[in-house]
């Protein structure tokens, strides 16, 4: 009887620990080359996500007719550009006096759709709220230069783009995010450029067209140096669990460079050192978790493979299955497949409440391999 093999990566426990297993014939050789799936990383630091079924969701969307801001675009990043650039075009920037209003999206932008200037901090809370209520996750941050010099800080946000399969930083106030290589980039990957080399490969990109913005905005707020220091809010539910107050514990990674120096905000060393709410992690992959993204363990015998799947989906709804060219369809957490003398690909995802779907996830039945000769690396 012959054996068979799956051929995958991102084969993984309930914690997602990511390995390669490549199934080789008797001579030695890869039966099929191994497929490259995004790692699954779990949550570990972040307790909480703005509730689907909140009203509050169907109220900003529907307050400010934000459906038609994003009519007709499929594409899920350039959805998040679009609402990005919306919240730029409808919220002044008044640094020094901003409108009194309560900290809250709703009132924020009721406020500056009658002329109210805001500073970094409310627009953060105004795209997460506009980004969450849409199904993406996204995440308010703290950052800054961090020297005596320039120590100022800057609020802003980083939401998980499914299309890339990583966090990307999103900047409303100033309509920007940065990119390497055309790649969006994450707080931390900029962050990284910056201590390499003062982040000469990292390029600004403005707007919808990635251009130079018509209007003078301050150097140091939309220079990568910005990113020197980054810190994440462990509240993420912030706009559906009002009136309750949010935590201000802060979320920073504990490396080389975070113990060799110190981060100064407004002259002095920043605020969290030395207290309960700094949570220092080495775990740079506690900070860049994947949401959505699918781990997937398989047990395989002569006629079928039997492949379980695990995810830290916010709003989770359901996994969903494709074969060949049919159609996604719902599917369990376990899904059992049928050994074929061919070789073929299956595709997996997960779907959130709101419609919105992982990174796709494949398994790869292999050609087959005698049970005596075949090696798992």
């Amino acid at each position: 009887m012959q054996s068979w093999h799956i051929i995958l990566t991102g084969v993984a426990a309930a914690f997602c620990l990511a390995t390669q297993a490549v199934a080789q014939t008797p001579e030695g050789g890869a039966a099929t080359p191994a497929i490259k799936n995004p790692e699954c990383r779990p949550n570990e630091l972040f307790p909480a996500f703005e509730n689907f079924y909140s009203p509050r969701l169907a109220e900003l969307r529907n307050r400010y007719q934000l459906d038609d801001v994003v009519k007709n675009e499929t594409d899920e990043w350039k959805r998040m550009l679009l609402l990005r650039h919306w919240i730029h075009a409808h919220i002044r920037i008044e640094n020094e006096h901003p409108t009194p209003a309560r900290d809250d999206a709703i009132a924020i932008l009721d406020a500056a759709l009658k002329g109210g200037g805001f500073h970094c901090a409310h627009f953060s809370l105004v795209q997460s709220a506009v980004l969450n209520s849409y199904g993406y996750v996204a995440r308010r941050m703290g950052c800054g230069p961090g020297t005596m010099e320039r120590g100022g800080h800057h609020g802003v946000n980083e939401v998980w783009v499914n299309k890339f399969a990583k966090w990307v930083l999103i900047d409303a106030k100033y309509d920007l995010h940065f990119e390497k290589d055309g790649m969006p980039l994450s707080a931390l990957e900029i962050r990284d450029e910056v201590w390499k080399d003062n982040a000469k490969s990292v390029k600004q990109y403005f707007g919808l067209d990635g251009k130079s913005p018509s209007q003078t905005f301050p150097d140091w707020e939309v220079s990568p140096e910005t990113y020197r220091w980054c810190s994440w809010e462990t509240s993420t539910n912030y706009f559906t669990a009002m009136p309750a107050t949010h935590s201000s514990s802060l979320v920073m990674l504990d490396d080389e460079h975070f113990r060799n120096n110190t981060w100064y905000r407004d002259g002095k060393p920043h605020w969290a050192y030395k207290t309960p709410y700094l949570l220092a992690t080495t775990r740079r992959d506690w900070i860049e978790w994947t949401p959505n993204v699918i781990a997937s363990n398989v047990r395989v015998t002569a006629q079928k493979a039997m492949v379980s799947l695990t995810s830290f989906t916010p709003n989770f709804r359901s996994y969903q299955v494709k074969i060949g060219n049919v159609a996604w369809a719902d599917c369990d957490e376990q899904v059992e497949l049928a050994v074929k003398p061919e070789t073929y690909r299956v595709s997996f995802r997960s779907m959130n409440l709101f419609g919105v779907a992982g990174p796709e996830h494949q398994v790869q039945i292999g050609a087959p391999a005698a049970a005596a000769g075949a090696k798992i690396n």
